[in-house]
This record gives structure tokens, sequence and C-alpha cells, in this order.
């Protein structure tokens, strides 16, 4: 379940007929309808508004609230900039709108709150550290102006699932039993829950050497993968590599995740590396490719139906790893060069699929061309 990806659709009443707020540095100071039936005071810069007066607004915790103007009581602005919440108000933040029994960790780039183990907490926000770290020196190595968040990126993490999926069935829907984490691209935040309290791994919760032996055994590969590949969505949306709320194609964000995602079992440290092949994506890709399921370049790119779809959605995301792990290896100027052309994209407007291939093609070249270098150099890989 893809959440950051769901956006698009659900903000498009927005879109209509809406232009760049006229002044981006004006802080806006509004009173909306709460869901909970008062009213919210609620202060942001806004990025776009709509005809009718309705907001997308960036929030001082970093969030992207989308406020149609039915919602809209009173607003008013200065010429103030907007501060984003520091480490401390971002932890306060959190803690009032959770149960009581949160606490938080804060790591050098993450706040972590959590109502499970202390110990999984830090072991979590570890392996996002490096991740971090990682991804980041990864793009600056090849060019991409890329740089550490602006602020601590947030992440919640629940005891159990019961409890995760209390608070998660608003954004997931019917869907929660199935999903152990996700990234929400509007509140821009992470959530999911303690992976070793689940039955396959005896509900224990242990010593950070009892936790790194439980997700290094091979049932905990998928599981830790999900985990990395929700984190690389997080920090590719705050580094720079790429921009919320703009048309980011399916293939190109999943197959970068799942570039990613790819955890190391015989590491103590569960995820240690960058590039390596993906063998669980890899080896359904050449199934699918033997088989004659592949779908041509031009519709994985201009089509995310593909991605939405659980008939097609796992053979999707296997066929966008295997074109980002093309991609980045053998045309990485290229691909640098599309995200920044992605990045510059204007908010919460769709692209035709025409617009799509052609924005592909500006950077990649013709489609038949590469399509048959792609599956002349993937079929070399091991």
């Amino acid at each position: 379940m893809q959440l950051h990806r769901s956006y698009l659709r659900r903000t498009m009443l927005l879109a209509a007929l809406a232009w760049p707020a006229a002044s981006a540095a004006a802080l806006e100071h509004l009173t909306i309808d709460s869901p909970r039936g008062d009213d919210e005071q609620i202060s942001g810069e806004a990025l776009v508004e709509a005809q009718d007066g309705g907001l997308l607004l960036k929030t001082p915790d970093g969030a992207l609230r989308r406020l149609p103007a039915a919602t809209i009581r009173s607003r008013s602005s200065d010429d103030k900039p907007l501060v984003p919440l520091n480490d401390e108000q971002l932890a306060e933040k959190l803690l009032a709108e959770l149960p009581p029994d949160f606490r938080i960790h804060q790591s050098k780039n993450y706040i972590v709150a959590y109502n499970t183990s202390r110990t999984y907490a830090e072991w979590t926000s570890s392996l996002l550290e490096r991740l971090q770290r990682a991804f980041i020196a990864y793009w600056k190595r090849e060019g991409c102006p890329v740089a550490a968040p602006a602020q601590p990126l947030m992440v919640l993490v629940f005891a159990d699932q019961a409890s995760y999926a209390s608070y998660a069935k608003k954004d997931l829907g019917s869907a929660v039993g199935n999903v152990i984490g996700y990234y929400n691209l509007e509140t821009n935040r992470i959530m999911m829950y303690d992976l070793t309290g689940m039955q396959a791994f005896g509900g224990s919760r242990g010593s950070l050497h009892d936790i790194t032996a439980l997700l290094s055994k091979p049932a905990a590969e998928p599981l830790v993968a999900t985990i990395v590949h929700e984190a690389t969505h997080q920090i590719a949306f705050n580094c720079g590599l790429q921009k919320r709320l703009v048309d980011n194609p399916y293939w190109l964000s999943e197959g970068l995740a799942t570039y990613f995602e790819t955890p190391d079992l015989s590491s103590s440290r569960s995820w240690s590396g960058i590039g390596n092949v993906n063998y669980s994506r890899w080896d359904l890709f050449r199934e699918n490719y033997h088989a004659g399921k592949t779908v041509p370049l031009k519709r994985l790119v201009a089509d995310d139906k593909l991605f939405q779809s659980p008939a097609t959605a796992v053979d999707a995301y296997a066929q966008a790893w295997a074109w980002n792990y093309f991609l980045i290896r053998w045309r990485p100027k290229q691909y640098a060069a599309y995200l920044k052309a992605l990045a510059a994209k204007p908010l919460l407007l769709e692209d035709s699929p025409a617009k799509r291939v052609q924005q592909f093609r500006d950077q990649f070249g013709e489609l038949d061309e590469l399509e048959s270098e792609f599956y002349r150099r993937m079929a070399r890989v091991k």
C-alpha cells in the first residue's frame, strides 16, 4: 500500500483553477473546521491557492495540508516567514496527538515516537540514520543537489499490530491488515509497528542483540525491506531529490525505493548497502520476462494503474525495480536530470500520459532503442 502516492486524485478538486500563492513569504493564520467538530487554529505558508479560496498549506511541522474553501472560517496573513518547529517542539506536538503511553527517542535526524521498548525505537532510528547518510552520500556522488532534511523526520512505532491498525485505519482503510508500515506524503511521517512482537518471531522483545538476531532471520527480510522502502520515500522527499505533491510517476518513485530497499541479512545491522541486486524483485521480473508478462516501457511510464491494481502491482514493482536499476547504473546523468525536471513541475497538477512519455523521452531518448539496451544489459545481471 503506497499511501504517499494516493494523494493526487484526492487533491484534484483543490488543484482545479489553482495558482501559486501570491506571497510565498507570507504566513497565513486560519480558523478551520476541525474533524472533531470544533474550531482549529492553524498557521502556515500557502503554497497553492484555488480560485474558490481553498489552500494547500505548509505547516511548521513539515506537513502539507489541503484545506477546501468550505472548511476555512477565517483567514489573515502577515509578512513573517514560516519558521519550522525545532526538535523539542516537534516532539511535543507528536506526544500531544498520541495516546499517553507514547515516549520520544531522538537521534540526529529522526524523532521516533513509540509505545514499544526503547531498545526497538533505538534500533529503528539507527537503521534509518544509516540509510539516510548512505542515501544522501550516494546522490551527492551522482551530482544531485541533495542535503540533510531541514528538520528531523518523524516516525511512529506502535507496540503491536492492533494499536497500529487502530491508528492507521483512517489512512489505509480495509488494507490496514496487510500493511506493516507506510509513509504518508501529506503528514510527512512514517507509521509502523514493532516487528519483534509478531507471532512469527515468538512475540519476543529484548536487547539490541535479540532484535538484530530476530530481524536477521530469512522470514524478516521482506519486513525489514518494507521499513527501508518507506524510509527511502521519506528521505527522497525531504532531501531535495523529489518534491512532494507533484506528479511523480509511480514507476519512478516505487522503483527508486525498491532500488534502496534490499536488506543485508548477513550484516549485524540488517541493511548495509546500495545498488545490490534486489533478488526478490529481480527473480519475479525475470520470470515475467520469460513468460511474456512484462509491459512495454511506454505503458509503464504513462500509466500508474498497474501499481494500483492488486492483480498487477507486484509485477509492476518488479519491473519498476529493473528499470530503475538499469537507468541508475547505465544512465546516471540522465536519471539525475530526469529527477530534477520532475521536481520542477507545478504542485497538484496531473500530467497527461503523452506528456509523461515526452518528459521521459526528453532525458533518455527514443524508447525503442532504450528498451533494446535494457533487455540486453539486464539479461547479463547475475
